[in-house]
């Protein structure tokens, strides 16, 4: 069983005495934690040396253009091409496109979805039935997925292997990507002692009928049943039913590995990235993480857990409930969050790349995003650390009349290369934004603390284009808010929205741009946040 360790001081932390003892206190706090993950029986991972190993690799795949044509017109559907690695030519092999925000064509850098077995019998790449390589375009360090599934593991969770590799489509050099195991019947025998049971797709949540991947295909029953639970309004009636039908520890443990995690894009901060898992030995369901690549993008994320989603409210909206989750995260970032042993797996993994070969500039660029990658882990590390010791996140000030500019914002180029700069226009001080393609949603984003109320965000915008587009304020969530579809002059645009959590939360606005071709500005001193009520 894992013992409780104190994390070691990160090694950059300026003021090194201060975070030594700030760290001090929160082993303190932390060390009557009763949690320590629950040891399972792990049966051999199937592909363990492809993941593990120095080496980097390099994929060709080899499509005909009937096939490329085909995925030109139907791109989830699978066509039919081969892979050449390290001397081995595979046939008959699966190839897809994939993604959502991060979709991009085949004359861009797609994401593939790689099947060994959809048309082939018996056939496997080194034991994997499937792989995922990711072109990794809204993660500028490429590390993201491989740092934190990695953690979600030394939690004891079921969550994919990831490593990288080198791509090519039909001699076409790709470049980097990271490659993510597959949840199929292999990663569910692995992880559990039944793989039979009903695995679902997170993006709607639990209340709403999910896709589903592999079991039973009937009518959902299983995952009604969990919402139902999750609707009882007796908090003690409600605590004996979640136990009969979710492994309500584990849930505990990947919330706060979530926040700590700072996964954006996940089950308990916007309800989006998910995999759920109905197991017949238990019965219960276990939460699987998913789709990682905005982790840790948010250092200065709060480690309030948001009480948005179906369960997150049916678990942590009493004292009790909110005790649990504190008490978990802060052993979880004693015994797991550990900065050295995260820093020494990016000099590993880094050293692996560079057995790649990459161009100088490309390999300039890979470094670099490590290097952001570190200095967000310092910055997560002192977050968490600071909130923990007792000092809780501080809300964004308004005016005496409820009013205050939002100005601090960064560039969020979306892995594009549209222009995302400031530039004064008409005497303006402007955030502007130029398109760059259909795949693409440059924008601009800013993160503050909101208590409980009723807020108005609000801006004067102007757009320039020759066909619709659509310039946006909104906040980072589902897609929503007030729009501009065609050219402009300067005009006002409003988005409301509630902060309904007793202890605020999170929340990041967004300036937002859609569409092939135009431009939109949006003028910096009329960027507000206005207070409707409380």
């Amino acid at each position: 069983m894992r013992q409780p360790m104190h994390p070691a001081p990160h090694p950059n932390c300026s003021a090194k005495v201060r975070c030594l003892a700030l760290l001090a206190v929160v082993g303190m706090l932390v060390a009557g934690a009763s949690h320590a993950p629950a040891q399972r029986v792990k049966k051999p991972e199937k592909g363990a040396a492809f993941f593990n190993e120095p080496e980097l690799r390099t994929f060709q795949f080899e499509l005909p253009e009937a096939a490329l044509l085909q995925l030109r017109q139907s791109p989830r559907s699978y066509v039919m091409g081969s892979v050449l690695e390290g001397g081995q030519r595979l046939t008959n092999v699966a190839f897809r496109l994939r993604g959502h925000g991060s979709f991009r064509s085949l004359e861009e850098k797609p994401n593939f979805a790689v099947h060994f077995q959809e048309f082939a019998t018996n056939q496997t790449y080194r034991g994997l039935h499937k792989l995922m390589f990711n072109n990794s375009v809204q993660d500028e360090t490429r590390l993201a997925e491989f740092l934190s599934t990695q953690l979600f593991r030394d939690a004891e969770l079921p969550a994919a292997r990831v490593t990288h590799a080198r791509v090519l489509l039909n001699g076409r050099d790709l470049g980097l990507y990271v490659v993510i195991e597959a949840m199929g019947r292999d990663f569910l025998k692995h992880h559990f002692k039944n793989s039979n049971g009903n695995l679902y797709e997170g993006g709607p949540d639990i209340d709403s009928p999910l896709e589903q991947d592999s079991g039973v295909r009937a009518e959902q029953q299983d995952r009604a049943r969990l919402a139902q639970v999750c609707a009882l309004t007796n908090r003690a009636e409600r605590s004996r039913a979640l136990a009969e039908v979710l492994d309500v520890d584990r849930f505990v443990t990947f919330a706060a590995m979530e926040m700590l995690t700072s996964h954006w894009d996940g089950y308990v901060l916007h309800l989006n990235n998910y995999r759920l898992y109905h197991s017949p030995t238990t019965g219960r369901f276990e939460f699987i993480p998913h789709g990682m690549d905005w982790a840790f993008q948010r250092p200065n994320l709060s480690i309030q857990v948001p009480q948005r989603t179906v369960l997150a409210r049916a678990l942590f909206d009493s004292p009790e409930g909110q005790k649990l989750y504190r008490e978990r995260l802060g052993t979880l970032f004693t015994n797991v969050f550990q900065i050295a042993t995260i820093t020494n797996r990016i000099e590993r993994e880094l050293a692996k790349i560079r057995t790649g070969r990459f161009g100088s500039n490309e390999l300039a660029v890979i470094e670099r995003g490590a290097d952001v990658m570190r200095e967000r882990l310092r910055l997560r590390l002192a977050r968490v650390a600071h909130e923990l010791a007792g000092s809780g996140p501080a809300f964004f000030k308004l005016d005496t009349n409820g009013v205050a500019p939002l100005t601090v914002w960064r560039a969020y180029h979306d892995g594009g290369t549209g222009v995302v700069d400031r530039l004064t226009v008409e005497g303006r001080p402007t955030l502007h934004i130029g398109a760059a393609g259909s795949n693409y949603r440059p924008s601009w984003r800013s993160l503050v603390y909101l208590p409980r109320g009723s807020y108005r965000y609000e801006a004067t915008v102007k757009i320039a284009a020759r066909e619709p587009i659509a310039a946006v304020l909104r906040t980072s969530g589902p897609w929503g808010g007030t729009t501009i579809n065609s050219a402009t002059d300067w005009r006002p645009l409003t988005f409301d929205f509630e902060v309904r959590e007793e202890a605020g939360h999170d929340v990041e606005f967004v300036c937002d741009f859609s569409g092939a071709e135009g431009e939109a500005w949006f003028d910096l001193n009329t960027l507000l946040l206005r207070r409707l009520g409380p």
